[in-house]
């Protein structure tokens, strides 16, 4: 039971941080994309097509992919594929208060990414010690972290074909 905790738990932490993003990172883009293409142009373009609705869609197709890793771990009662996810998701976090201090300003995600760090790292650190891990785990904890990674750059694909096509039905009216 402790473990399908964990899970729910960390569903709950994504959402709350992934919240504050689609609240605050048009605005934020909107008024700091010069600054990113003078100084971060690989972030400037990695953002070039953007929307609130197209950053909202991205976030509803990882938070499904986490949903379904989630429950398919909780129902098979091995959980390397949702670790890795959580330390995919650590790393993630951690991007963004580096990239704060990096820019010197405040980003949406970094007031989250604060709060929510010290409960991951506390939810890896309780994972491991409460299951076994060996070598199956570790495998499946790789392949979780690849799947947070790819399904990143799908997501973030996704938020530009979104955007794309917003901007394409208001041309047209």
């Amino acid at each position: 039971i402790k473990m399908k905790l964990y899970v729910l738990l960390f569903i709950a932490l994504f959402m709350f941080h992934e919240m504050e993003e689609i609240c605050g990172f048009s605005v934020w883009l909107e008024r700091n994309m010069a600054m990113l293409k003078k100084k971060y142009p690989f972030w400037a373009k990695e953002y070039e097509f953007h929307s609130t609705e197209g950053f909202a869609a991205a976030v509803y197709e990882e938070f499904i992919v986490l949903l379904i890793v989630s429950f398919m771990c909780i129902g098979v009662e091995s959980y390397g594929l949702w670790f890795g996810m959580l330390v995919g998701f650590t790393g993630h976090l951690i991007v963004h208060i580096i990239f704060s201090i990096v820019i010197r300003q405040y980003i949406p995600a970094l007031i989250t990414s604060v709060l929510v760090i010290v409960p991951c790292v506390l939810l890896i650190f309780n994972v491991l010690n409460a299951i076994n891990v060996g070598i199956v785990f570790v495998i499946f904890a790789v392949v979780g972290l690849i799947l947070m990674a790819l399904n990143l750059k799908l997501s973030h694909l996704l938020m530009n074909a979104v955007t794309k096509k917003l901007y394409e039905n208001k041309a047209q009216k």
